[in-house]
């Protein structure tokens, strides 16, 4: 059997849990679908990287660019890594031009791209229906989980929901479901949301608490074995630290 319940309860998992896309009936239709760009900096590249995302981003907002985005940048794992995070309502945004990206990135692109290693591209929509409204953050911190049994794993965390909702948790986290099926990618990330690094050593007690309150520490380890069940054998679960980078984050109309 694997030993997955140690990880989850160490990682006080922010406290919402999802439903598989393909098969979740509550996937409301309004959540959006989030791109995940992460970059792999070149070793030594990291400034010019900056340097040439800031020269692009002057000509995109100069030449009206209509998409925003967040970056973020590792705190652990790969060094000189950088995520570009943005999202859309509908699929058909993807077909629509962009004036700024049509200005800018023929001239920019070999400069930008020349600072980067690699890169890769993965899509998720919100579960909506999981996930709190956390704002006000700058660091973040996702649980990733690679699922084997969906069935059983949409019986227990929608068991973990209910007790989450009944207990009013604070720190809902943000649940996203895969929709792009990339080979060893998480199938489900839950996002823990922090106002800063201090935020971290607050003591919230976390579904584990919240569910120990409910039906005890017995039922409590039964729920977890069920989770652990329903999780992959290879790699089924693991965390990510970001934080948010303002000046190379870009959102239209903002001063």
């Amino acid at each position: 059997m694997k030993n997955i319940k140690t990880m989850l309860l160490s990682a006080a998992i922010a406290g919402a849990v999802c439903v598989p896309v393909s098969a979740d009936d509550h996937e409301g239709d309004s959540d959006p679908i989030l791109s995940i760009m992460e970059l792999n900096i070149k070793h030594g590249h990291g400034m010019q990287f900056r340097e040439a995302m800031t020269t692009y981003m002057a000509c995109y907002e100069e030449n009206g660019g209509e998409d925003g985005w967040s970056t973020w940048a590792t705190v652990d794992g790969a060094a000189n890594e950088m995520w570009i995070v943005s999202s859309m309502n509908m699929w058909a945004e993807m077909d629509a031009d962009d004036p700024g990206d049509e200005a800018c990135w023929p001239e920019h692109a070999s400069e930008l791209t020349s600072h980067i290693a690699n890169a890769n591209r993965s899509l998720y929509k919100r579960m909506g229906d999981w996930s709190g409204d956390a704002e006000g953050y700058s660091v973040v911190k996702l649980h990733n989980f690679r699922v084997e049994d969906g069935e059983a794993f949409r019986g227990v965390v929608g068991e973990i929901t209910e007790m989450m909702k009944d207990a009013d948790y604070e720190h809902m986290g943000t649940w996203y479901g895969s929709v792009s099926q990339q080979r060893w990618a998480a199938d489900y990330f839950v996002v823990e949301h922090f106002e800063n690094f201090a935020a971290m050593d607050e003591d919230r007690p976390g579904p584990d608490g919240i569910m120990k309150d409910a039906i005890g520490e017995e039922g409590t380890v039964e729920m977890w074995d069920r989770m652990d069940e329903s999780l992959a054998d290879m790699e089924p679960y693991w965390n990510n630290i970001l934080r948010r980078v303002d000046s190379l984050s870009y959102s239209p109309g903002e001063d």
